[in-house]
């Protein structure tokens, strides 16, 4: 199966490119729908698509963070993406019942202290595994 490529979502369609022939054509992808297969309409080709839809540009990280709590408790977890707004990291399974929506968190990085700085998040979204926080302090 092919590598899943991104699409940049801007009013409801995406430009999209066949990896196989290069050929190019407007596509028309409703608001409810993150990934896709996607068959080209002059080689037959399948392209897995995943559709990002935000405004700024998020910057894919990977590694081991602290995630910290705010009765204390540090938990590990993988980070995933950072943009300026917002982070979104994976969550043990054992752990996810200890964050909730709404819950502030900071973060603690080892290998780039640089990365989080003292700012504090609050957790917006959580699918799974996959939590994503937004940023409250600048």
């Amino acid at each position: 199966m092919a590598k899943t490529q991104t699409f940049r979502v801007v009013g409801g369609r995406i430009r999209f490119k066949c990896h196989a022939c290069q050929s190019i054509r407007m596509v028309a992808i409703p608001n409810d729908v993150r990934r896709r297969s996607i068959r080209c309409h002059k080689c037959g080709e399948i392209t897995q698509a995943s559709f990002n839809r935000r405004l700024i540009q998020r910057e894919q990280q990977k590694g081991k963070v602290l995630l910290s709590l705010s009765d204390g408790t540090y938990l590990e977890v993988d980070l995933f993406d950072i943009s300026q707004n917002g982070v979104g990291f994976d969550i043990a399974m054992r752990d996810i019942r200890k964050v909730s929506v709404g819950k502030e968190v900071q973060f603690r990085c080892t290998w780039n202290s640089q990365l989080f700085s003292q700012k504090r998040y609050r957790v917006r979204s959580i699918k799974g595994r996959r939590i994503g926080a937004e940023c409250t302090q600048r």
